[in-house]
């Protein structure tokens, strides 16, 4: 992850199907990501630009 945003990467979304959560990390500035959102599965995340669309997590599956 420390990679993503040295490239520019502007959002990174992390799935964690055991912990049945999911992270989004956005707002890069070249060394590290600012902005850090978690939600459990069955909410839903807004996926702000440059995709625009709301995330719903309900349909995910643990295990």
């Amino acid at each position: 992850m420390r990679d993503y945003p040295l490239m520019g990467i502007p959002l990174y979304l992390l799935i964690d199907a055991r912990q049945k959560t999911v992270t989004l990390f956005s707002r890069p500035d070249g060394t590290r990501y600012h902005r850090r959102e978690d939600i459990e599965f069955g909410e839903t995340l807004h996926i702000p630009e440059p995709f625009d669309f709301d995330l719903t997590t309900s349909d995910l599956l643990p295990y």
